[in-house]
């Protein structure tokens, strides 16, 4: 079996590898759905799920658990198909320890992107279709609705202990799963195929985007996409996007937390979209540019120095 994945296209092994996740994923909703049907109350969760709106509901906490299974088994699985069958594997799962302080600069790089992110994420709120894609523009905004629904829901946290499994379920679990199946496994094999790091990691990100099928948001997380895809080539290591991928999911759900505890003001959220912030907005794009740049010259010249 690893011989003949060596030996097939690396497109062929993409699409093996994605049929390959969604049949995980598959499984393990069915693992985690076998305690509520046990208890027999599976089928009621299952119509409820829908239309939940009780933080605390058991529909809710069951959602969460399928959100950690999507992301074992749809990113997860395959990618650690992928590490052990795959030719080769340019990105490293090691702790970048000689990089440290390419790691410090990202993360510092990551918290001043908020205002610009914010800002495209407004922008991109507005997205209107030709006439005659009016039905699918709806659906859009249908989709996007339902799904700031179910956030905001997911994002109700009244303890502590609600924090940190929010921390979990949408900073952590996506960082380490969600990274390693696009940058660490189709980023390469795209790279395979053009022969070219810059429309792997481009191509990779407008996927990264659309698997989440939230096109209201579908700009900020493809220029999101860019930005972990050139940290993970440039630095050579999967561990400084993945930090940086936490921190951007941690802030969102932080600034939540503070905002309901009432010591931020809501605004907070949105910096760099509200009315009069567009300067924000222009110096995180700065610190962006600049942040890259240094990430960039820091692997040049770790490539000129001898070894």
């Amino acid at each position: 079996m690893r011989e003949s994945f060596k030996s097939a296209h690396p497109l062929a092994q993409l699409v093996m590898l994605c049929l390959i996740g969604f049949g995980s994923m598959f499984v393990l909703f069915v693992v985690a759905m076998i305690p509520s049907m046990i208890a027999g109350d599976g089928i009621n969760m299952l119509n409820n799920l829908g239309s939940v709106s009780d933080p605390n509901s058991e529909s809710v906490f069951f959602l969460k658990i399928l959100q950690i299974m999507q992301a074992i088994g749809l990113f997860l699985v395959p990618y650690l198909i992928y590490r052990w069958a795959a030719p080769e594997r340019p990105y490293s799962l090691k702790w970048p320890s000689a990089q440290v302080g390419s790691l410090v600069l990202f993360s510092i790089l990551m918290i001043s992107a908020l205002p610009a992110i914010n800002l495209m994420a407004e922008w991109n709120s507005g997205l209107h279709l030709p006439g005659f894609l009016s039905g699918v523009e709806d659906w859009i905004y249908e989709t996007e609705a339902s799904a700031e629904r179910l956030i905001r829901v997911f994002l109700t946290m009244e303890t502590t202990g609600d924090l940190v499994f929010n921390l979990i379920l949408i900073a952590f679990a996506p960082a380490i799963a969600e990274e390693a199946f696009f940058r660490g496994m189709m980023q390469p094999i795209f790279l395979r195929v053009s022969k070219n790091y810059h429309i792997a990691i481009w191509t990779t990100a407008f996927l990264f985007s659309f698997f989440h099928l939230q096109f209201l948001g579908f700009l900020p997380r493809m220029v999101l996409g860019i930005i972990f895809g050139y940290a993970a080539h440039w630095s050579g290591s999967l561990i400084i996007p993945m930090v940086g991928h936490f921190i951007n999911n941690a802030l969102a759900v932080l600034l939540i937390w503070m905002i309901g505890m009432e010591r931020i003001e809501s605004q907070v959220e949105t910096l760099g979209a509200n009315e009069g912030e567009w300067y924000l907005s222009i110096i995180s794009i700065a610190v962006v540019a600049v942040g890259m740049v240094a990430l960039y010259l820091r692997r040049s010249n770790k490539q000129k120095t001898p070894a």
